[in-house]
Protein backbone atom coordinates (compact mmCIF):
# COMPACT_ATOMS: atom_id res chain seq x y z
CA UNK A 1 0.00 0.00 0.00
CA UNK A 2 1.03 4.13 -0.56
CA UNK A 3 2.79 5.00 2.60
CA UNK A 4 1.27 8.25 3.22
CA UNK A 5 4.34 11.35 3.13
CA UNK A 6 5.13 14.35 5.20
CA UNK A 7 6.63 17.91 2.87
CA UNK A 8 8.75 20.05 4.69
CA UNK A 9 9.93 23.03 4.13
CA UNK A 10 6.89 24.04 1.50
CA UNK A 11 4.55 26.79 1.19
CA UNK A 12 0.64 26.21 0.84
CA UNK A 13 1.21 27.18 -2.75
CA UNK A 14 3.70 24.63 -3.20
CA UNK A 15 1.87 21.90 -1.10
CA UNK A 16 -1.37 22.58 -3.10
CA UNK A 17 0.25 22.46 -6.64
CA UNK A 18 1.78 18.82 -5.49
CA UNK A 19 -1.13 17.29 -4.17
CA UNK A 20 -2.97 18.21 -7.61
CA UNK A 21 -0.32 17.15 -9.95
CA UNK A 22 0.23 14.06 -8.52
CA UNK A 23 -3.98 13.38 -7.79
CA UNK A 24 -3.75 13.82 -11.79
CA UNK A 25 -1.29 11.39 -12.22
CA UNK A 26 -3.03 8.51 -9.58
CA UNK A 27 -6.15 9.17 -12.18
CA UNK A 28 -7.99 10.64 -8.42
CA UNK A 29 -11.11 11.55 -8.86
CA UNK A 30 -11.64 13.66 -5.61
CA UNK A 31 -8.76 14.92 -3.29
CA UNK A 32 -10.03 14.93 0.71
CA UNK A 33 -8.33 17.77 2.85
CA UNK A 34 -8.89 17.03 6.26
CA UNK A 35 -8.37 18.79 9.59
CA UNK A 36 -8.49 15.73 12.65
CA UNK A 37 -7.28 15.94 16.37
CA UNK A 38 -3.64 16.22 15.94
CA UNK A 39 -2.71 16.47 12.53
CA UNK A 40 -3.95 17.41 8.42
CA UNK A 41 -5.23 14.87 6.14
CA UNK A 42 -4.88 14.33 2.36
CA UNK A 43 -6.64 11.58 1.14
CA UNK A 44 -7.12 10.46 -2.53
CA UNK A 45 -9.88 8.74 -4.01
CA UNK A 46 -8.44 6.37 -7.22
CA UNK A 47 -11.21 3.98 -8.48
CA UNK A 48 -13.89 4.47 -6.22
CA UNK A 49 -11.52 3.62 -2.75
CA UNK A 50 -9.37 6.41 -0.61
CA UNK A 51 -6.12 6.04 -0.20
CA UNK A 52 -4.29 8.66 2.78
CA UNK A 53 -1.23 10.16 0.67
CA UNK A 54 0.26 13.25 2.84
CA UNK A 55 -0.32 13.74 6.45
CA UNK A 56 1.05 17.40 7.62
CA UNK A 57 1.77 19.39 10.91
CA UNK A 58 -2.32 20.35 11.98
CA UNK A 59 -1.05 23.98 11.97
CA UNK A 60 -0.61 24.08 7.95
CA UNK A 61 -4.04 23.16 7.64
CA UNK A 62 -5.79 26.78 7.65
CA UNK A 63 -2.70 28.23 5.56
CA UNK A 64 -3.37 25.69 3.16
CA UNK A 65 -7.24 25.71 3.39
CA UNK A 66 -7.06 29.70 3.07
CA UNK A 67 -5.15 29.15 -0.36
CA UNK A 68 -7.98 26.92 -1.60
CA UNK A 69 -10.39 29.64 -0.60
CA UNK A 70 -8.84 32.53 -1.88
CA UNK A 71 -7.93 31.21 -5.66
CA UNK A 72 -12.02 29.95 -5.26
CA UNK A 73 -12.98 33.74 -4.59
CA UNK A 74 -14.46 32.16 -1.24
CA UNK A 75 -14.76 34.06 1.69
CA UNK A 76 -11.34 33.51 3.62
CA UNK A 77 -12.87 34.09 7.01
CA UNK A 78 -15.86 32.14 6.93
CA UNK A 79 -16.78 28.82 8.39
CA UNK A 80 -19.55 28.27 7.21
CA UNK A 81 -20.10 25.73 4.41
CA UNK A 82 -19.33 26.97 0.99
CA UNK A 83 -19.04 26.06 -2.83
CA UNK A 84 -16.30 27.63 -5.37
CA UNK A 85 -14.23 26.16 -7.73
CA UNK A 86 -10.71 27.13 -10.27
CA UNK A 87 -9.07 25.42 -12.83
CA UNK A 88 -6.05 23.90 -12.82
CA UNK A 89 -3.63 22.94 -16.12
CA UNK A 90 -1.26 20.35 -16.35
CA UNK A 91 0.64 18.26 -19.21
CA UNK A 92 1.40 14.91 -19.11
CA UNK A 93 4.06 13.84 -21.66
CA UNK A 94 2.53 10.23 -20.79
CA UNK A 95 -0.60 8.97 -19.95
CA UNK A 96 -1.82 9.54 -16.46
CA UNK A 97 -1.53 6.82 -13.95
CA UNK A 98 2.09 6.04 -15.41
CA UNK A 99 4.86 6.02 -12.82
CA UNK A 100 7.04 7.44 -15.25
CA UNK A 101 5.16 10.84 -15.91
CA UNK A 102 6.70 14.02 -16.27
CA UNK A 103 5.33 17.06 -15.72
CA UNK A 104 6.19 19.98 -18.35
CA UNK A 105 5.33 23.66 -18.39
CA UNK A 106 2.14 24.72 -19.96
CA UNK A 107 0.25 27.84 -19.12
CA UNK A 108 -3.49 27.57 -18.86
CA UNK A 109 -5.48 29.45 -21.68
CA UNK A 110 -8.81 29.28 -23.59
CA UNK A 111 -10.64 29.19 -20.54
CA UNK A 112 -14.22 29.65 -20.80
CA UNK A 113 -14.74 30.72 -17.47
CA UNK A 114 -13.07 34.45 -17.08
CA UNK A 115 -11.08 34.03 -14.32
CA UNK A 116 -11.40 36.99 -11.94
CA UNK A 117 -8.77 39.85 -11.45
CA UNK A 118 -6.42 38.33 -9.04
CA UNK A 119 -5.57 35.60 -11.32
CA UNK A 120 -2.66 34.43 -12.14
CA UNK A 121 -0.42 31.54 -13.05
CA UNK A 122 2.07 29.24 -10.61
CA UNK A 123 4.59 27.71 -12.25
CA UNK A 124 8.20 26.22 -11.71
CA UNK A 125 6.74 25.10 -7.87
CA UNK A 126 9.00 22.54 -7.08
CA UNK A 127 11.88 20.81 -8.73
CA UNK A 128 11.79 18.20 -10.87
CA UNK A 129 8.05 17.83 -11.18
CA UNK A 130 8.01 20.53 -14.02
CA UNK A 131 5.73 23.18 -14.37
CA UNK A 132 1.36 23.31 -14.09
CA UNK A 133 -0.92 26.25 -13.72
CA UNK A 134 -3.78 27.98 -11.52
CA UNK A 135 -6.61 29.83 -12.58
CA UNK A 136 -8.75 31.77 -10.17
CA UNK A 137 -12.45 30.26 -10.39
CA UNK A 138 -15.75 31.76 -9.09
CA UNK A 139 -17.55 30.88 -5.78
CA UNK A 140 -20.77 31.92 -3.98
CA UNK A 141 -19.20 35.51 -4.07
CA UNK A 142 -18.50 35.89 -6.99
CA UNK A 143 -20.84 34.33 -8.75
CA UNK A 144 -22.90 38.02 -9.43
CA UNK A 145 -19.97 38.96 -12.58
CA UNK A 146 -19.92 35.25 -14.18
CA UNK A 147 -22.94 33.20 -13.69
CA UNK A 148 -23.19 31.50 -17.10
CA UNK A 149 -20.29 29.75 -19.30
CA UNK A 150 -18.93 32.54 -22.04
CA UNK A 151 -19.40 31.92 -25.33
CA UNK A 152 -15.79 31.20 -26.77
CA UNK A 153 -14.67 31.02 -30.12
CA UNK A 154 -11.16 29.81 -29.14
CA UNK A 155 -10.17 26.54 -30.63
CA UNK A 156 -7.67 25.92 -27.81
CA UNK A 157 -10.71 25.09 -25.84
CA UNK A 158 -11.48 22.09 -27.77
CA UNK A 159 -8.05 21.29 -29.74
CA UNK A 160 -4.94 21.13 -26.98
CA UNK A 161 -1.60 19.70 -26.87
CA UNK A 162 -1.36 15.94 -26.36
CA UNK A 163 -1.21 14.92 -22.72
CA UNK A 164 -2.36 18.38 -21.72
CA UNK A 165 -4.88 17.97 -18.88
CA UNK A 166 -7.24 21.10 -18.00
CA UNK A 167 -9.24 20.13 -14.93
CA UNK A 168 -12.17 22.35 -13.30
CA UNK A 169 -12.24 21.64 -9.87
CA UNK A 170 -14.88 21.87 -7.75
CA UNK A 171 -14.29 23.02 -4.22
CA UNK A 172 -16.57 22.06 -1.20
CA UNK A 173 -15.55 23.59 2.41
CA UNK A 174 -17.40 22.46 5.36
CA UNK A 175 -16.91 23.26 9.18
CA UNK A 176 -15.54 20.43 11.59
CA UNK A 177 -14.90 20.70 15.29
CA UNK A 178 -10.92 20.63 14.23
CA UNK A 179 -11.56 22.92 11.23
CA UNK A 180 -12.13 23.74 7.64
CA UNK A 181 -12.47 20.13 5.69
CA UNK A 182 -12.31 20.19 1.75
CA UNK A 183 -13.11 18.21 -0.87
CA UNK A 184 -11.82 18.77 -4.79
CA UNK A 185 -13.38 17.09 -7.37
CA UNK A 186 -11.22 16.92 -9.84
CA UNK A 187 -13.29 17.46 -13.75
CA UNK A 188 -10.80 16.34 -16.26
CA UNK A 189 -12.48 18.09 -19.62
CA UNK A 190 -10.85 15.41 -22.12
CA UNK A 191 -12.23 12.83 -19.83
CA UNK A 192 -15.78 13.99 -20.09
CA UNK A 193 -16.18 13.91 -24.06
CA UNK A 194 -16.37 10.20 -24.67
CA UNK A 195 -18.35 9.24 -28.14
CA UNK A 196 -21.39 6.77 -27.01
CA UNK A 197 -19.91 3.65 -28.83
CA UNK A 198 -16.67 4.12 -26.55
CA UNK A 199 -18.21 3.88 -23.21
CA UNK A 200 -18.15 0.39 -22.89
CA UNK A 201 -21.86 -0.60 -23.57
CA UNK A 202 -23.18 -4.11 -24.85
CA UNK A 203 -23.97 -3.59 -28.51
CA UNK A 204 -27.56 -4.31 -27.95
CA UNK A 205 -27.77 -1.70 -25.39
CA UNK A 206 -26.06 0.85 -27.88
CA UNK A 207 -28.58 0.31 -30.15
CA UNK A 208 -31.42 0.74 -27.61
CA UNK A 209 -29.75 4.27 -26.44
CA UNK A 210 -29.76 4.99 -30.24
CA UNK A 211 -33.08 4.17 -31.03
CA UNK A 212 -34.08 6.10 -28.10
CA UNK A 213 -32.43 9.40 -28.43
CA UNK A 214 -33.15 9.70 -32.73
CA UNK A 215 -36.81 9.17 -31.82
CA UNK A 216 -39.18 11.95 -32.73
CA UNK A 217 -39.58 12.57 -28.58
CA UNK A 218 -39.05 10.82 -25.11
CA UNK A 219 -36.73 10.88 -22.46
CA UNK A 220 -33.86 9.01 -21.58
CA UNK A 221 -32.94 8.71 -18.10
CA UNK A 222 -28.96 7.89 -16.59
CA UNK A 223 -29.22 6.19 -13.37
CA UNK A 224 -26.86 5.02 -10.55
CA UNK A 225 -24.59 6.41 -7.33
CA UNK A 226 -22.64 9.61 -7.53
CA UNK A 227 -19.44 8.77 -9.62
CA UNK A 228 -20.65 6.55 -11.69
CA UNK A 229 -19.99 8.25 -14.80
CA UNK A 230 -23.69 9.66 -15.56
CA UNK A 231 -22.62 13.24 -16.62
CA UNK A 232 -20.11 11.41 -18.73
CA UNK A 233 -22.99 9.53 -20.33
CA UNK A 234 -25.15 12.78 -21.20
CA UNK A 235 -22.29 14.28 -22.69
CA UNK A 236 -21.66 11.33 -25.01
CA UNK A 237 -25.48 11.53 -25.95
CA UNK A 238 -25.03 15.46 -26.86
CA UNK A 239 -22.14 14.33 -29.16
CA UNK A 240 -24.40 11.50 -30.84
CA UNK A 241 -27.22 14.28 -31.30
CA UNK A 242 -25.05 17.72 -31.93
CA UNK A 243 -25.77 19.25 -35.25
CA UNK A 244 -26.62 22.10 -37.27
CA UNK A 245 -30.32 21.17 -37.42
CA UNK A 246 -31.23 20.87 -33.94
CA UNK A 247 -30.74 23.65 -31.24
CA UNK A 248 -29.84 21.83 -28.07
CA UNK A 249 -30.00 24.00 -24.97
CA UNK A 250 -28.51 22.48 -21.53
CA UNK A 251 -29.29 23.21 -17.33
CA UNK A 252 -26.83 22.33 -15.67
CA UNK A 253 -25.23 22.63 -12.37
CA UNK A 254 -22.14 22.58 -12.84
CA UNK A 255 -21.40 22.91 -16.21
CA UNK A 256 -18.48 20.00 -16.68
CA UNK A 257 -17.73 20.53 -20.02
CA UNK A 258 -18.19 23.46 -22.07
CA UNK A 259 -19.35 23.16 -25.61
CA UNK A 260 -18.48 26.12 -28.05
CA UNK A 261 -22.20 25.46 -30.06
CA UNK A 262 -24.31 24.58 -27.68
CA UNK A 263 -26.64 26.75 -25.45
CA UNK A 264 -25.39 25.97 -21.65
CA UNK A 265 -26.99 27.09 -19.01
CA UNK A 266 -25.31 27.12 -15.12
CA UNK A 267 -28.20 26.74 -12.55
CA UNK A 268 -28.12 29.30 -9.55
CA UNK A 269 -30.51 28.48 -6.90
CA UNK A 270 -29.38 30.94 -4.69
CA UNK A 271 -29.94 33.66 -7.12
CA UNK A 272 -33.48 32.69 -8.19
CA UNK A 273 -32.45 29.69 -11.08
CA UNK A 274 -33.31 26.68 -10.13
CA UNK A 275 -33.64 23.66 -12.38
CA UNK A 276 -37.63 24.20 -12.13
CA UNK A 277 -37.58 27.63 -12.62
CA UNK A 278 -35.32 27.49 -15.64
CA UNK A 279 -37.43 24.38 -16.98
CA UNK A 280 -40.60 26.89 -16.66
CA UNK A 281 -38.98 29.34 -19.49
CA UNK A 282 -36.87 27.06 -21.52
CA UNK A 283 -39.72 25.64 -24.08
CA UNK A 284 -40.01 29.39 -25.49
CA UNK A 285 -36.17 28.85 -26.42
CA UNK A 286 -37.51 26.56 -29.01
CA UNK A 287 -35.38 23.75 -28.13
CA UNK A 288 -35.38 20.26 -30.04
CA UNK A 289 -32.80 18.38 -27.46
CA UNK A 290 -33.21 19.10 -23.80
CA UNK A 291 -29.95 18.44 -21.43
CA UNK A 292 -31.71 18.59 -17.65
CA UNK A 293 -28.09 17.89 -15.41
CA UNK A 294 -30.08 16.26 -12.60
CA UNK A 295 -34.40 15.40 -11.62
CA UNK A 296 -33.90 16.38 -7.77
CA UNK A 297 -37.90 17.31 -7.17
CA UNK A 298 -41.37 16.78 -8.58
CA UNK A 299 -41.37 20.05 -10.63
CA UNK A 300 -38.38 19.48 -12.52
CA UNK A 301 -39.36 15.84 -13.36
CA UNK A 302 -43.11 17.30 -14.78
CA UNK A 303 -41.57 19.94 -16.52
CA UNK A 304 -38.95 17.99 -18.38
CA UNK A 305 -41.51 14.93 -18.64
CA UNK A 306 -43.71 17.32 -20.21
CA UNK A 307 -41.64 19.02 -22.73
CA UNK A 308 -41.00 15.23 -24.26
CA UNK A 309 -44.36 14.66 -25.10
CA UNK A 310 -44.03 17.93 -26.95
CA UNK A 311 -41.60 16.48 -29.51
CA UNK A 312 -38.53 16.98 -27.50
CA UNK A 313 -35.55 14.35 -26.85
CA UNK A 314 -34.83 15.30 -22.79
CA UNK A 315 -32.06 13.52 -20.98
CA UNK A 316 -31.42 13.91 -17.64
CA UNK A 317 -30.24 11.73 -14.60
CA UNK A 318 -31.40 10.36 -11.19
CA UNK A 319 -30.21 8.90 -8.26
CA UNK A 320 -31.35 5.50 -7.37
CA UNK A 321 -30.00 2.00 -7.30
CA UNK A 322 -31.65 0.27 -10.94
CA UNK A 323 -34.16 0.89 -13.45
CA UNK A 324 -36.90 0.13 -11.91
CA UNK A 325 -35.99 1.94 -8.80
CA UNK A 326 -35.73 5.16 -11.08
CA UNK A 327 -39.88 4.31 -11.84
CA UNK A 328 -40.26 4.27 -8.18
CA UNK A 329 -38.10 7.63 -7.53
CA UNK A 330 -40.07 9.30 -10.21
CA UNK A 331 -43.33 7.43 -8.63
CA UNK A 332 -42.30 8.70 -5.12
CA UNK A 333 -41.76 12.63 -6.48
CA UNK A 334 -45.68 12.44 -6.71
CA UNK A 335 -45.31 12.79 -10.97
CA UNK A 336 -48.09 10.87 -12.26
CA UNK A 337 -47.87 6.98 -13.26
CA UNK A 338 -49.76 7.86 -16.63
CA UNK A 339 -46.73 10.70 -17.22
CA UNK A 340 -43.77 8.61 -16.24
CA UNK A 341 -45.55 5.46 -18.28
CA UNK A 342 -45.65 7.51 -21.44
CA UNK A 343 -42.74 10.02 -21.32
CA UNK A 344 -40.09 7.88 -20.62
CA UNK A 345 -38.75 6.22 -23.46
CA UNK A 346 -35.89 3.97 -21.88
CA UNK A 347 -33.30 4.37 -18.49
CA UNK A 348 -29.49 3.87 -18.37
CA UNK A 349 -28.50 1.97 -15.58
CA UNK A 350 -24.83 2.06 -14.87
CA UNK A 351 -21.66 1.78 -12.69
CA UNK A 352 -18.04 2.30 -12.28
CA UNK A 353 -16.42 -0.65 -11.59
CA UNK A 354 -12.78 -1.12 -10.43
CA UNK A 355 -10.56 -3.24 -12.75
CA UNK A 356 -8.03 -6.15 -11.58
CA UNK A 357 -4.78 -4.63 -12.30
CA UNK A 358 -3.07 -6.60 -15.23
CA UNK A 359 0.54 -6.62 -14.29
CA UNK A 360 -0.19 -8.83 -10.36
CA UNK A 361 -3.23 -10.21 -11.51
CA UNK A 362 -3.89 -13.99 -10.37
CA UNK A 363 -6.31 -16.71 -10.31
CA UNK A 364 -8.06 -17.64 -7.28
CA UNK A 365 -10.90 -19.98 -6.18
CA UNK A 366 -13.85 -17.44 -4.69
CA UNK A 367 -16.29 -18.03 -1.58
CA UNK A 368 -19.02 -20.60 -3.33
CA UNK A 369 -21.58 -19.09 -1.43
CA UNK A 370 -20.53 -15.92 -3.38
CA UNK A 371 -20.50 -17.18 -6.49
CA UNK A 372 -24.14 -18.59 -5.82
CA UNK A 373 -25.20 -15.21 -4.36
CA UNK A 374 -24.32 -13.69 -7.50
CA UNK A 375 -25.92 -16.09 -9.68
CA UNK A 376 -22.38 -17.34 -11.24
CA UNK A 377 -21.51 -20.43 -12.65
CA UNK A 378 -17.59 -21.41 -11.45
CA UNK A 379 -16.81 -23.29 -14.51
CA UNK A 380 -17.76 -20.18 -17.00
CA UNK A 381 -15.37 -17.46 -15.44
CA UNK A 382 -11.58 -17.83 -14.63
CA UNK A 383 -11.84 -15.79 -11.22
CA UNK A 384 -8.95 -13.43 -10.76
CA UNK A 385 -7.87 -11.17 -8.02
CA UNK A 386 -4.71 -8.58 -7.86
CA UNK A 387 -2.01 -9.19 -5.48
CA UNK A 388 -0.98 -5.59 -4.86
CA UNK A 389 2.32 -4.28 -6.83
CA UNK A 390 3.80 -1.09 -7.78
CA UNK A 391 2.06 -0.11 -10.63
CA UNK A 392 -1.32 -0.27 -8.41
CA UNK A 393 -0.52 1.10 -5.52
CA UNK A 394 -0.14 -2.26 -3.45
CA UNK A 395 -4.01 -1.90 -4.30
CA UNK A 396 -4.57 -4.77 -6.58
CA UNK A 397 -6.64 -2.57 -8.67
CA UNK A 398 -5.74 -0.19 -12.19
CA UNK A 399 -8.59 1.94 -13.37
CA UNK A 400 -11.97 1.59 -14.04
CA UNK A 401 -14.85 0.52 -16.60
CA UNK A 402 -18.46 1.35 -17.22
CA UNK A 403 -21.39 -1.18 -16.89
CA UNK A 404 -24.54 -0.29 -18.36
CA UNK A 405 -27.79 -2.20 -18.42
CA UNK A 406 -31.08 -0.16 -20.55
CA UNK A 407 -34.17 -1.16 -20.25
CA UNK A 408 -36.40 0.17 -22.86
CA UNK A 409 -39.82 1.18 -22.23
CA UNK A 410 -42.80 -1.01 -24.18
CA UNK A 411 -46.54 -1.52 -24.16
CA UNK A 412 -46.60 -3.83 -21.27
CA UNK A 413 -44.76 -2.11 -18.16
CA UNK A 414 -46.68 1.12 -19.84
CA UNK A 415 -49.80 -0.51 -18.71
CA UNK A 416 -48.84 -1.82 -15.46
CA UNK A 417 -47.39 1.02 -14.33
CA UNK A 418 -50.52 3.20 -15.11
CA UNK A 419 -52.36 0.32 -13.77
CA UNK A 420 -50.62 0.86 -10.21
CA UNK A 421 -48.61 -2.55 -10.37
CA UNK A 422 -46.32 -2.91 -7.34
CA UNK A 423 -42.48 -2.82 -7.99
CA UNK A 424 -42.42 -6.41 -7.59
CA UNK A 425 -44.45 -6.84 -10.15
CA UNK A 426 -42.35 -4.50 -12.64
CA UNK A 427 -39.24 -6.23 -11.94
CA UNK A 428 -40.57 -9.77 -12.69
CA UNK A 429 -41.84 -8.68 -15.68
CA UNK A 430 -38.83 -6.92 -16.45
CA UNK A 431 -36.71 -10.13 -15.89
CA UNK A 432 -39.20 -12.24 -17.98
CA UNK A 433 -38.89 -9.80 -20.52
CA UNK A 434 -35.27 -10.64 -20.98
CA UNK A 435 -33.92 -6.87 -20.24
CA UNK A 436 -30.23 -7.71 -19.32
CA UNK A 437 -29.38 -6.85 -15.36
CA UNK A 438 -25.99 -4.59 -14.17
CA UNK A 439 -25.07 -8.18 -12.59
CA UNK A 440 -25.58 -9.66 -16.38
CA UNK A 441 -23.74 -7.05 -18.18
CA UNK A 442 -20.90 -7.20 -15.38
CA UNK A 443 -20.41 -10.92 -16.09
CA UNK A 444 -20.49 -10.34 -19.70
CA UNK A 445 -17.43 -8.22 -19.69
CA UNK A 446 -15.37 -11.16 -17.93
CA UNK A 447 -16.39 -14.20 -19.52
Amino acid sequence: MIQPQTQKNTTPEKFLNRILEEAVQSRASDVHIESLAESLRVRFRVDGALQERYRQPLAEAEQLVTRIKAISDLDIASHLPQDGRFEFSVHLTEPAGDAANKFTAEASSGISNPPSQLAHALTSLFGGSGQSSLEHGVGEQGLEKDVLPQPTTDTKLHTRPAGMYVLNVRVSVFPTVYGDAVVLRLLNRSDMLIPLAKLGMAEEDLASVRDIIFHNYGMVLSTGPSGAGKSTTLYAILQELKNKEKNIVTLEDPVEFYFGDIRQTQIRPEQGLSYAVGMRSILRQDPDVLMIGEIRDHETAEYAMRASLVGRIVGSTIHSNSTIGTIARLIDMDVERSLVAYALSGIISQRLVRRICAACATAYTPDPLLVERLGLTSGTFQFRKGAGCQTCGGTGYSGRTGVYAVLRMDDNLRSLIVEHASMRTLQEYVQQSGAPSLLQRAAEKVA
